[in-house]
């Protein structure tokens, strides 16, 4: 009898396993989003924010910078993980932290996964970001789609 059991709760587990990985986000979100910062005005360093959302409710988010002049990224961080939508708030969810130096990536075996929540709109070709938009520091800015 034990054996049954033990078969039906796999059998189960594995059913639901197989329907988490068949996710699929409908949103005009999924895409690929670009945020490029003025250079700064102390030193002429400027960055590149990257958000792709996939339809399979999974992101990166790259955030690349590059040195007074240059078009190549100098270094960069990039997370991952998981992301959900409810209504104008998405929580993405940051499972892994990584480094991208010479185009490779080397996540972070110590990093510790957090959450962070943003208030999005889309408009045409535009998303506008509230990142931390529930604090007293929220920022906002206009990401274009790839």
């Amino acid at each position: 009898m034990k054996k049954y059991l033990f078969i039906a709760i796999a059998l189960v587990a594995g059913a639901l396993a197989f329907t988490s990985c068949d996710k699929k986000v409908d949103s005009p979100l999924v895409g690929t989003w670009e945020y490029i910062t003025d250079p700064a005005p102390d030193s002429g360093w400027w960055g590149v924010y990257i958000f792709t959302f996939k339809a399979d409710g999974t992101f990166n988010h790259i955030d690349e910078a590059h040195a007074p002049g240059s078009e190549e990224m100098h270094d960069g961080f990039i997370w991952t993980g998981p992301y959900e939508i409810n209504g104008d708030i998405i929580t993405i969810h940051k499972a892994k932290m990584g480094e991208i130096i010479d185009d490779k990536i080397s996540y972070y075996d110590d990093y510790e996964p957090e959450d962070e929540l943003m208030k999005f709109s889309i408009s045409g070709n535009e998303l506008t970001l509230t990142r931390y938009y529930d604090t007293d520091y929220p920022w906002t800015a206009v990401y274009h789609k790839k």
